[in-house]
């Protein structure tokens, strides 16, 4: 298997009652980091960590179905965050 490192951004439904929005962050926050200013959540995934990236996407699809959340990932190679990331 090939590796890969991308940095997975997940978009979560902000009209969640309060109370289920903090269950749904109690979920996810001890695998991914959360961007308030952007609302997203994130995480570097890497290929050598395969179990991992699996927990973290099943942590995702699982707040989905609990909480009616939709969640829309995208993947964006690591290069490119991290040239996003450094001033020119």
């Amino acid at each position: 298997m090939d590796t890969f490192d991308v940095i997975l951004v997940a978009r979560s439904n902000l009209d969640l009652a309060p109370e289920k929005f903090e269950r749904q962050v109690a979920m996810i926050r001890p695998l991914m980091d959360w961007d308030a200013a952007a609302s997203t959540w994130w995480s570097r995934l890497s290929g050598s960590r395969p179990q991992h990236v699996t927990e973290v996407i099943n942590t995702l699809f699982e707040a989905a179905r609990v909480y009616g959340t939709t969640v829309t990932v995208q993947l964006v190679p690591a290069q490119e965050m991290d040239r996003a990331a450094t001033p020119d």
